[in-house]
């Protein structure tokens, strides 16, 4: 099984095993960077760039929005409570 960069980070912010978040993910080449998500109900999302900055989004976020933001420069914060 492959292992994105990131998985670590994806794992700890979406509460998942990192084999689980690595089996729930897909790369973003136009945007260097991949998504992950949580498939549970109100489970969030991430996109984590090969930097290892990222946006989380909550189930609420659309994939559209989610994916504007994060190519238009907004990360979250680190010390933010995701």
């Amino acid at each position: 099984m492959r292992n994105p960069v990131g998985t670590p980070t994806a794992a700890r912010l979406l509460g998942l095993r990192q084999n689980d978040a690595a089996r729930n993910s897909r790369p973003l080449p136009s945007a260097g960077a991949t998504h992950f998500w949580n498939p549970s109900r109100g489970g969030g999302s991430v996109i984590v760039g090969a930097d290892g900055t990222f946006l989380f989004r909550g189930s609420s976020a659309t994939w559209d929005r989610h994916l504007e933001d994060y190519v238009a420069g907004c990360r979250t914060e680190p010390g933010d409570n995701v």
